[in-house]
This record gives structure tokens, C-alpha cells and sequence, in this order.
């Protein structure tokens, strides 16, 4: 099974892949009108602590902590063990 994290625990510049959402079902359909649904793939673009600044299906989406905390990812196929190492550090 692919390690999972949180978005707002994904370093800037990686790709992950949306995987699920947390328990709160109003952030899972605000995620998903954004284009989050699960099997997108999403890259960090950037995030210092606060607002997180991503790319999904070629278009720039800033979420808040809060709502990035709600996103279940996992690493793509191709690099999945560098990327669960870095994860876990976060």
C-alpha cells in the first residue's frame, strides 16, 4: 500500500496524487468543485506555513491550511519512495 500524507506535508515542486479527503464533508465538496477528486494528480508550486499554492488540471489553485490539511495524497508511482521519506519529515 502507497504511504499517504497530508497536502499541506508535500515539500514544493513535487507531484502527488489525490488519494481521498478527511471527515469533513462541506471541505470535500468545496475540494472537489476545485477540480480535487481523488486520482487528480496536484503539484505544489508553493508553501511557507500558510496558504498553499498548487497546480491541478492546468490551473493555480490557492487553499488555505486548513483546507489543505482536509487533502489525502500519495506520491506518484515513479518516485513514491523519495517522496514518503520527505513526507514523513514534515
Amino acid at each position: 500500500m502507497p504511504c499517504q500524507c497530508k497536502l499541506n506535508q508535500v515539500p514544493v515542486g513535487k507531484k502527488v496524487r489525490v488519494s481521498g479527503f478527511g471527515d469533513c464533508a462541506r471541505a470535500r465538496g468545496r475540494l472537489c468543485a476545485l477540480g480535487l477528486t481523488p486520482g487528480t494528480e496536484v503539484e505544489v508550486c508553493s508553501f511557507n506555513g500558510g496558504p498553499c499554492n498548487i497546480k491541478v488540471r492546468d490551473c493555480c489553485v490557492v487553499l488555505g491550511q486548513g483546507m489543505a490539511d482536509q487533502v489525502l495524497c500519495e506520491p506518484l508511482a515513479d518516485a513514491a519512495e523519495a517522496d514518503c521519506s520527505v513526507a514523513r519529515h514534515y
